[in-house]
């Protein structure tokens, strides 16, 4: 029997499109997210959506805050909406996170942690949340740098940690959010974390320092890839990182003012792009499906098509129009979802 891995990208409040994805699959399928996967692995806002299921939480439920408290979570601020050149954007980050906090304070209860997650689901269902530590425990040899961090329920090391400290740790984004207890949000390096779930699975190493809960005795689940599925979904891309041919003509020396419409994007869309290749180089064919959204598509609404689209969407309209296209996607592709799942 294949071990089944989910995998749910980062990408802000248009984590609405993997929300209702999921939220499609459990009711075509009948059964729960969390009783088809073996490995869910979320970054970002896909950690979030991670959190939720981990602590128990329905998937419309997510579904619901995303679409009707993204306003909230980010409020408003007229002055601090510009671009990446904004001179307040300097100095602090664009939002608080204290709406953010609240609201998975509300999901989730203040005293779930990842031991509660692994008591709930054991190693049926097992937890993965990157994050960035920015001031790691060091070795004498080591290198001072930053550390990828990768919580995860089956793991002694990680079973105090709140959930959802978790969450806020591996969704604290760079310049729209606050720095959380030295982390920062796990896309920096894994926006797509397909490839790190993958590698989780495809572990064998023994424990001897016994981090592992595993009842291999091991750090991962020691999988071979013939044996494994995964199932990534992304949040949707409008193509800012795409720069056609048209515009590289003339002088191609750019400094930032030419670089800051695409550079936020190009560095996240550049570690999905990589990460999606790995995953697809390691796997056999037919072992990895990929479902996303493109919102300059022609069967993309309108509203979505045709309209400046944030990666931190408030507006009612446009999260609406992501729900439905959402909808919209998993009917076209329904019998190949499921039939995979």
């Amino acid at each position: 029997m294949a071990t089944k891995i989910l995998s749910i990208d980062g990408g802000g409040t248009r984590g609405l499109f993997p929300a209702t994805v999921l939220t499609e699959i459990e009711r075509a399928s009948g059964k729960k997210i969390t009783d088809i996967f073996d490995v869910i692995i979320g970054s970002a806002t896909g950690g979030i959506i991670a959190s939720a299921l981990a602590g128990g939480i329905d998937i419309e439920v997510v579904q619901d805050v995303y679409l009707n408290k993204a306003r909230a979570i980010l409020p408003y601020e007229f002055f601090r909406q510009a671009k990446l050149l904004n001179p307040l954007n300097f100095f602090r980050s664009r939002y608080s996170n204290v709406g953010l906090k609240r609201e998975l304070e509300w999901i989730l209860g203040t005293h779930q942690t990842l031991n509660t997650v692994y008591e709930r689901f054991g190693e049926d269902t097992i937890f993965l949340f990157p994050s960035l530590s920015l001031n790691p425990i060091i070795g004498p040899r080591d290198i001072t740098s930053f550390q990828p961090v990768i919580f995860n329920s089956a793991y002694h090391r990680d079973k105090s940690e709140k959930l959802v400290d978790v969450a806020m740790k591996t969704s604290a984004a760079v310049i729209n959010l606050p720095v959380y207890d030295h982390h920062i949000e796990g896309g920096n390096y894994a926006n797509d974390p397909s490839v790190f779930g993958l590698s989780f699975a495809l572990d064998g190493k023994p424990d001897r320092e016994g981090i592992s809960r595993l009842s291999n005795g091991k750090l991962g689940l020691d999988e071979k890839a013939s044996d494994i599925h995964l199932l990534s979904l992304g949040c949707g891309s409008d193509g800012k990182s795409y720069i056609s041919k048209s515009k590289l003509k003339g002088r191609l020396d750019w400094g930032l003012g030419k670089w800051q419409r695409y550079l936020i994007s190009l560095v996240i869309d550049s570690n999905m792009v990589a990460n999606e290749y790995l995953s697809r180089q390691i796997l056999p064919e037919g072992n990895f499906l990929r479902v996303n959204a493109y919102y300059k598509d022609h069967d993309s609404p309108e509203i979505l098509r045709n309209k400046k689209l944030a990666i931190d969407v408030t507006d009612e309209e446009q999260l609406k129009a992501i729900k439905a296209y959402a909808e919209a996607t998993f009917e076209r592709d329904r019998d190949e979802i499921l039939d995979f799942i």
